[in-house]
């Protein structure tokens, strides 16, 4: 069930699974997504297409191609003549996409429930759950928690019969994967969010196609608002650390 985030990136943007028939352009944005969504690339970090025509060998038109498929994405904003900058987190933006990523998880949710092939997904999906009521109980382990939830996100989408719904989810990964990751760096929502994924595949098992997706939304919903909580401590420690830089620089300038 573990795979690399460029996987992540190429479910989500609908490309080709295997890597030989990735474009240039797609192997340079997978490259470049894993960055993002790891933390490599902070919010705000400059993508300097020279840099990165010298990085991977190519001429330009690759990168920037890369950098559109990125901005399509949501995880960067191309700046004319300057590159691409990493997007913001923001508390608007992870209200709103996960407003409609918890529809959208919850029509997934009710679908496998109902659909009578649903034993092979269960057994699928059976021991990565269990994988994470096992890393759930240390206080660490955020990272591989996080591998493990997206691959099982990743294995009930490719599931879906219905390929707009799964189309829709795809377009969504990337973006709500930096919120996720933020979500679960806490140990006691990696412990509910353990919880509530035992109690989704319970459903989906009895083919309770509305508890399903009662859960499944719940899931959702509960990482917009502990994403939320992640966002606003970040907002507040930098305000201090401003604070702190301002009074710093009054206090040399009265020396002075």
């Amino acid at each position: 069930m573990h795979r690399t985030m460029s996987s992540t990136f190429e479910a989500s943007s609908g490309a080709r699974n295997s890597e030989l028939t990735q474009t240039l352009p797609e192997k340079i944005a997978a490259t470049l997504a894993e960055r993002v969504v790891s933390g490599s690339y902070c919010p705000g970090a400059r993508l300097i297409e020279a840099a990165l025509v010298r990085e991977f060998g190519v001429s330009h038109g690759p990168v920037r191609d890369a950098f559109r498929i990125l901005q399509n994405s949501g995880l960067v904003v191309i700046h004319p003549y300057r590159g691409a900058e990493v997007t913001a987190l923001t508390v608007r933006e992870v209200t709103e996409i996960y407003q409609v990523r918890a529809a959208l998880v919850g029509l997934r949710a009710r679908w496998l429930a109902e659909d009578p092939g649903r034993t092979s997904l269960v057994a699928q999906v059976e021991g990565p759950i269990a994988k994470l009521r096992e890393i759930a109980r240390s206080s660490d382990g955020a990272s591989e928690y996080t591998t493990v939830a997206f691959s099982i996100n990743r294995a009930f989408t490719e599931s879906l019969s219905n390929r707009w719904l799964r189309s829709m989810l795809q377009a969504l990964t990337l973006q709500t994967s930096r919120y996720t990751r933020l979500a679960l760096a806490a140990g006691e929502r990696r412990r509910e969010s353990a919880r509530l994924w035992d109690t989704l595949l319970d459903a989906i098992r009895k083919g309770d196609a509305k508890r399903a997706e009662r859960i499944a939304s719940t899931i959702s919903l509960a990482t917009r608002d502990a994403a939320i909580k992640q966002l606003q401590r970040l907002e507040f420690q930098e305000r201090l650390v401003v604070r702190a830089n301002e009074r710093s620089k009054s206090r040399r300038a009265r020396k002075s």
